[in-house]
Order: C-alpha cells, then structure tokens, then sequence
C-alpha cells in the first residue's frame, strides 16, 4: 500500500495567500502539495496528473467547487477521488450541497490545522483501502481463472480481501458519521451499529467516564444478554478500578487487548459470561478529550486472536476520530451555549428568549391555548452596585436567577434580557390567574433576604404581566406590553388588575376564615340502591363568609390549592368530619360511614398515613367508619407512588374510593392493583343516563368492571326516577343525588338517621 505521508494533494483556490497557507498547514505532516487557481485549472490538472485528495473551495469564479466536484464525480477515471470542501459558509444547506455533489468532507474556514490533519489523513487512508481492494479483486479473478493457481493462495486472497472489505467499511462508515453527526450521543450509538454491521464484532459498546473516574456504559450494538447490565451492577459495587483491563487502558490512555479470554487471569470473574454469550477475544481503546480519558470503546469478537496488529492500528485511527468529534462538539456546544445565553446566570439570552416566544405563541395559537409574559425589573439595584461594588452585583443576579428558575413550571422559560432585566414565558397556561398566582410567588420569595458577601439584602422587584392574545398577538408588543411599578405585580389592563385584586382579597379572606372557624361541613346521604336505607355520607365543605353569605367550594376551593392553604383546610375537614361521625354514633345512631375528600396536595403529602392515623386515634372514630375520596387523575399521576400511599391508608383500616370516575385517563390495568373499595361513576355521565347512548354504555362497563374486580359502584348526581331505574336495573349499588336529598346541615342529617329514613324502592323497569 502506498504510504500517507508520500500523498500527493491538490489545494484548488482562487485565493493565493490560502493555497499558501493551505500548503504550509500540511507540510508538516511530509504530503506533497500542487496548487490550481480555479476550477477549469483543477479539472486540468486532475485530468493531467491526477493527485491522491483534493482540497477544494467552493466560492471560485468560473467553475465553482460544486461543478468541480460534480464533474470529478460523474468520471469513472476520477470517481474514487477523496474531495474535501472549503467554505467560508457554515450552514447546513451549503455542507449539504457539498456533500450531494460528491465531496466526502466539509471544512469551514478558518481552518483548524489539526483537524485539517485529521480529516486527510482519514480520507487517504479510506483511499488507500479502496486502492489496495481493488487491485486485490483484480488478482483475485486473474487468480480464480488461473488453472495453476493453487487453492490455498486463493483462499488466502479471498480472507485477505474479506478483511479489507470489513475493514474499509468499519472506517468508510465511521468517518461519515464523524462527519454528518453533531450530538454525542447519537455518534456513539451509530459507532456501535456500525461496528458490529460492519465489523461483524459479536458486541459494541461505549461507556462514559466521569470526573471521579467512574464508568458508564451508555450505548451498545449487537449480542448484550445482560452482559451490560453485570459489568454495570459490578462497578456500582466495586468502581471502575475493579475492571483491571478497563483501568489500565484509562490509566495509560492507550488500547488494551486480550485476544484469549479463557487464558487472561485479570478476566477470571467474566469467564463464564464472557463464553455463555459467544465473547473470545476483546479490545478496549479509551477515548481521549483535552489529553483526558472521557470514555471506552469495548469490542468482542467470536473467534481468538481476532484483534492483530492492523485491526489494533484501525481501531486505534477510528477512536482517535471519534475522539477529536467529541472535542469538536464540545467546542461547538460551548459556542452555542453562549451565542444563546447569558454568561453570568447561564439563563437563555435576549436572542433564544425571543426564538421561545415566538414557538410558545405559535403553539398557544395553534392549541387555542393562554400565553403569559412577565418582564421583571429588580428595584433598586444600581445601589447595590453603588454600594457594594460590580462584584456583589453580579452575585445578586445570580441568586435572582436560580430563585427565579425554581419557582416555574418545567417548560417555562426565565431568561435574562441584560442589566437587571428578567422575563418568563409561562407556555400552556389553565387561565389568566396562573400568570397572577406565579407573580405572587415569584413576590413571596422575593420577601426572604439574599446573604450577598456577608450582607444581608431585602431586594424587591416590580413585575409586569402581559397576556396572549388580548395584550398582544407577536413577541415585540407582548413584551412592549408587559411593564410594572414597584414591588408589586400588574397586568397591563385595568380587568385584569381588578381580576387580580379580587382574587388576591379572597386569598387573604380565606386564610383568615381559617383562624376565624368560618367553615362548616353539609353532608350529601347516600343510599343502598335496592333497599333504599342510608348507608354512608359525603362531607362537603361551605363558608359561611362574613359579607357574601354561604359560598360554596367552587368559589373558593381553587384559590385554596393554588395557595398553601389547601393542606390545613384539608385537615380541617378530615378532622370535623371524623369528630361529627362519632359523635352521631355515640348519641346511639346507627353507625355508618363518612366520606372526605382528598385534595391532590394533601394525597402527596409524605406523612399522610400518619396524619389519618393521629386524626382517627383524637376523635375515637373507628377506621372502618372513613372513607376517603381520590380522582381518577389524582392516583395516576404517579403511579407507584399511588399505590404505596394508599397501600398504607389501606393498613390503617380506611376504606378508599376513586370519585368522578370516567372522565380522566386511568388505566384498567393498573386499576386493579389500586386498593380500593368503591368507584363513583361521575354525573356528567349519570346526567344523560337516559338519553345519550354513549353515556348508559359507559356506565354500565364501569359496573360491569368494577364488579369483576370486587370492587362497589356508586352513582352520583342521581335526580330522577328514570336514572335511578336504569342504574338499579344494570346492578349500580349504591347512590346520592338530589333525588333522595341535597347535602344538608349536620342536625338535618341527624334527623334521617334517627327516622331511618329510606328512599322509595321500585322495581326497575325497561327504559
């Protein structure tokens, strides 16, 4: 085979000072170099005394690099001539162009000597394979048409050939992911693919090495069978310095073979697993970024002494370039990082913050869905810079930033838009209150003093709040729109800002109506549906408000969960329902069982079991007398977590049910691994049992569902005679509704239980 560094390249540019330097960058490397001018003078040359790689530009008068490339390409004679494209360009439609014309690589000027390097030598080298291939072909068929030939040589020639076939693939395939991916990940993973498809290695793998030095496999091709999944438990118990081969080769940074796995000592442990799964032979070649081993390429092979001195010299070119593809991406990440954000905080920049906006308000648009804005402006904060310095002003954005970061929603942006200016996009909003309620918090955390070099600081902010689409329909008049005073927040139209105050004075309300007991608990009955006696109740909270009379949930309770307030309404009612309960009991009632409901921040709460528990054990009230009430969406979020907490709620003795059933996502399947006693078929659905279709065939497949899985049904918002039919024809158990009683005051509901009272039982009937 010919030798690299003998390599004849021509440098095509219309620029004399870049073929100089072009010519000075590889002369190090001992290639000899032959310039042309343009790309009619390439053609020429080419044509006269065709070199072994071409350095072409694209921009050229006359023949551009694109036709160059394109005619080189189109000629048999010229056809396997490796051509890299120069630009000044760095798009992706121009790296494309090059590359549908033909050209195997891509640079962009200003052009880096040691990638320069990297690149021709890749590209000679895949031409020095394609060369040596095909005149081994050529004596192949001389040699098979030879009756002389003897059979040994020609099988020789054939492993000889079926090498090289392997071998320029592995590299051909590798160097042409090197050259299209941009993303770490994906690059190990095609690596893996390639070298096994190619390669026909039994297993591929890459893992990463962190700062301590610890080993993560994070991608792999070809025959694994829990092999990873071993080496992984393995250093999680013993590190990585365990894998005596793995270490030596990050220590050294050089490859490490061992061609016999039976026969290496330092492999005993992995014998069996190693030869269960095929594994003979195996090289590990370290990946080394910034003179720093940041990971391993592991092969397997089927056969011993698979790994000679070609294959080693191969692996160790290939992991070089992958090498260098990782310190070019990192360059490339780092450049990007900061062409898209701020340096200081590392929160998006003015730049990727109006590339956000602009996709949130093409979804909001798209989805029908509300879009704010907050522009947030700290007060007063040239005086800390006055004051302190430029150093402890830097330090306050920082703190503000990280604040700002944890109060949003994942999906939110906060971004930095200079000086002392922040804004979010809150995408996707459930309302207008959602940009009101996250200014209020983003207020409350800003009331808590920030420790700036040994200086306690009370820093305020005034914040803007600008809604799409009502404030503005593009990101330059939202943001226009979005402007405050100080220390407060506003939204800039005057309905707004009543809506908020309004809500705000309900919030303030509501946490003195806490302290001031102005809550009280009716009770909605429910009844068996074939004997018509009261088997249990649902406990529903009301505020008796000083000035607006008796309001129901619905005005207050959303205000509640988006505060903190929620938590110890919730425990008020647990508490007065339970006390209530056995209260009637002890008066000598019949003893029957009370429903509460559960918020979703209350269902989370770690303790909850402990709560229940202590609340049980102060009012004397018997576990087997609460039940407590979840929805469907509530227990789904998270499943597992679910069903430990209601696992728990379970061994106390508290009976669960899962209310507005029907209406959100749940799974059946997982369903039956919930420990629940009753499913409530939501009203929407009990509304039109009799008239809509779709409605009487869900409700009767949850009965019928819920039957099979031992669990009760319960029918609520049940008004009339026909509903109450058909649910007692299609076998429902249980159900409340305004057709046996409303939810009514404690005393009104002492009374029915002391007259026992019943519902009206008929027969059901044919609707």
């Amino acid at each position: 085979m010919t030798l690299l560094h003998k390599a004849t390249i021509l440098i095509v540019d219309d620029e004399p000072k870049n073929r100089s330097l072009l010519g000075a960058m590889l002369k190090p490397e001992g290639y000899r170099t032959i310039t042309a001018s343009s790309g009619e003078e390439a053609l020429a040359t080419v044509a006269e005394n065709p070199p072994d790689l071409i350095l072409l530009d694209v921009m050229m008068p006359g023949i551009d690099g694109y036709h160059v490339a394109t005619q080189l390409k189109a000629n048999s004679a010229t056809r396997n001539l490796p051509i890299i494209m120069l630009s000044a360009l760095d798009d992706r439609s121009s790296k494309l162009a090059g590359l549908s014309a033909g050209a195997e690589d891509f640079l962009t000027k200003p052009i880096d000597r040691a990638e320069l390097w990297v690149r021709v030598r890749n590209l000679l080298r895949l031409k020095e394979y394609g060369d040596f291939l095909a005149e081994h072909n050529q004596l192949l068929k001389q040699a098979v048409r030879g009756q002389s030939e003897e059979i040994m040589e020609r099988k020789r020639a054939e492993i000889q050939i079926n090498r090289l076939n392997r071998l320029y693939a592995i590299l051909s395939g590798i160097n042409a992911a090197v050259v299209r991916i941009r993303n770490r990940q994906e690059l190990f993973s095609e690596t893996c693919r390639i070298t096994v498809e190619h390669g026909h290695f039994k297993l591929a793998w890459i893992g990463s090495v962190d700062a301590q030095g610890e080993l993560t496999p994070i991608a792999w091709s070809g025959f694994n069978e829990g092999y990873l999944d071993k080496i992984t438990s393995y250093i999680k118990d013993n590190g990585t310095n365990s894998l005596l081969l793995v270490a030596q080769a990050l220590q050294k940074k050089t490859p490490v073979v061992c061609n016999n796995f039976t026969a290496n000592p330092k492999l005993t442990h992995w014998h069996i697993e190693a030869l269960q799964r095929g594994y003979r032979s195996m090289g590990i070649f370290p990946l080394i970024e910034d003179d720093q081993p940041v990971g391993i390429f592991t092969l397997y092979a089927s056969e011993q002494n698979f790994f000679d001195m070609e294959e080693i010299k191969l692996l160790t070119e290939l992991t070089a370039n992958i090498s260098y593809a990782l310190e070019y991406i990192k360059k490339e990440e780092k450049l990007n990082y900061l062409a898209y954000h701020d340096v200081l905080t590392g929160l998006p920049s003015r730049t990727l913050l109006h590339d956000r906006l602009i996709q949130a308000l093409t979804n909001s648009h798209r989805h029908k869905d509300k879009l704010g804005v907050l522009f947030i402006d700290l007060d007063n904060f040239k005086n800390v810079n006055d004051s302190l310095g430029h150093h402890a002003g830097d330090m306050l954005l920082k703190q503000v930033a990280a604040m700002l970061s944890a109060c949003m929603r994942e999906g939110d942006t906060v971004a930095r838009l200079g000086g002392d200016e922040f804004v979010v996009i809150l995408d996707s909003m459930t309302s207008e209150n959602d940009a009101w309620m996250v200014s209020q918090k983003i207020l409350k955390f800003m009331t808590e003093p920030l420790t700036i070099e040994g200086h306690e600081l009370l820093v305020t902010c005034s914040i803007g709040i600008a809604l799409y689409p009502k404030d503005g329909e593009d990101a330059k008049t939202l943001l226009q729109s979005a402007d405050g005073g100080r220390n407060n927040a506003q939204f800039c139209t005057s309905e707004m800002n009543a809506k908020a105050l309004e809500r705000l004075t309900l919030e303030n309300s509501l946490r003195q109506a806490i302290n001031r007991q102005e809550f009280l608990l009716h009770y909605q009955p429910r009844v068996n549906m074939v004997s018509g006696e009261i088997t249990g109740m649902e406990a529903l909270i009301r505020w008796q408000h000083p000035t607006q009379g008796l309001l129901y949930p619905t005005k207050f309770i959303p205000v509640a969960e988006e505060s903190d307030l929620i938590v110890p309404l919730g425990e008020w009612v647990l508490r007065t329902a339970c006390k209530q309960n056995k209260a009637w009991q002890l008066a000598g009632l019949k003893p029957i069982c009370i429903a509460v409901n559960l918020s979703a921040r209350q269902f989370k709460q770690q303790d909850l079991a402990e709560i229940i528990a202590r609340i049980l054990k102060e009012t004397g009230l018997d576990p087997r007398y609460l039940e407590l009430e979840l929805t469907e969406s509530m227990v789904m979020q998270h499943v597992e977590a679910a069903i430990t907490t209601l696992t728990q709620i379970k061994a106390i003795g508290v009976k669960v049910s899962i209310d507005d059933f029907g209406i959100g996502y749940s799974s059946l399947n997982y369903l039956k691994h919930f420990p629940i006693s009753f499913l409530k078929i939501d009203q929407s659905f009990v509304c039109d049992i009799t008239t809509n279709r779709d409605d009487a065939i869900i409700a009767k497949i949850i009965i019928s569902m819920a039957h099979d899985l031992g669990l009760k049904v319960i029918a609520e918002g049940v008004e009339t005679e026909e509903q109450k039919s058909f649910l007692h024809l299609h076998c429902c158990d249980e159900m409340q509704g305004y057709f046996f009683s409303t939810p009514i005051p404690a005393e009104e509901l002492e009374i029915l239980l002391k007259e026992e009272r019943c519902m009206p039982t008929t027969k059901p009937r044919l609707l």
